[in-house]
């Protein structure tokens, strides 16, 4: 519509240097116009695509089954009141984890030589343990209920997919008050089991273990309104 009322108003010039400066005038208007219409279209196309994240993000609840930090807590409900001075070290694969008497627990997937490897010189083993970087950070944190003879833990970390954090919930059977079978570790966001024989774990006791007070989600609104009074 611009070109055609311009078009017209060429027509009615006479003198041909103004001609040739109106025309110029036009086709940097509407060269002008041009690209504005791609710069408006590519932040529609961008903004249409952050918009559908976002919306993807508040649709999915990335934290909806991270629940246990609302149930009570209650660590004697079971025939092995389990010990929780020290670290659960794997006799027969990978993995350790911790265990806290506010109902905390961290899962720390670690360099450790595998099973029985570890329990050969654990002494010197644990320095290294407890000298990674993984061992002072925010993340895998979780928390832990016991009914009976099972025990649950689930963690919430970091997850590098459309939510940044997911929850892991693994299972177990308590043995004694110083070793459990974990049989289940389950991925609510790839909806997969990743246990395919179980882990039993056996506790070295130290006084050193990971401030719980380090878990991310610790100070989050959401989590110190809905944390159970038994937790606190």
């Amino acid at each position: 519509m611009i070109s055609f009322y311009m078009g017209i108003g060429l027509t009615r010039i006479t003198n041909p240097r103004q001609r040739e400066v109106f025309a110029r005038r036009i086709y940097e208007s509407i060269f002008a116009l041009s690209l504005l219409s791609m710069k408006s279209s590519m932040l529609f196309t961008l903004g249409s695509i952050l918009f559908l994240l976002n919306a993807c993000v508040g649709i999915y609840p990335c934290r909806k089954q991270f629940s246990l930090y609302k149930e009570p807590f209650n660590p004697s409900n079971t025939k092995f009141p389990i010990k929780t001075n020290g670290v659960y070290i794997s006799v027969n694969h990978e993995g350790s984890f911790y265990l806290y008497n506010n109902g905390y627990a961290k899962i720390l997937f670690s360099n450790l030589p595998e099973g029985k490897s570890f329990w050969k010189n654990p002494s010197i083993e644990i320095i290294e343990l407890q000298s990674q970087e993984k061992y002072f950070r925010k993340e895998v944190w979780g928390n832990y209920i016991i009914n009976n003879d099972t025990i649950i833990i689930q963690t919430f970390g970091l997850n590098d997919q459309l939510c940044k954090r997911s929850v892991y919930q693994r299972k177990g059977v308590i043995l004694n008050d110083s070793t459990i079978k974990l049989y289940s570790s389950y991925s609510y966001w790839f909806e997969r089991e990743f246990v395919t024989e179980p882990n039993t774990f056996r506790l070295y006791e130290t006084e050193h273990k990971p401030d719980s007070t380090l878990a991310w989600f610790s100070k989050k609104r959401w989590y110190k309104k809905n944390l159970h009074e038994s937790r606190r």
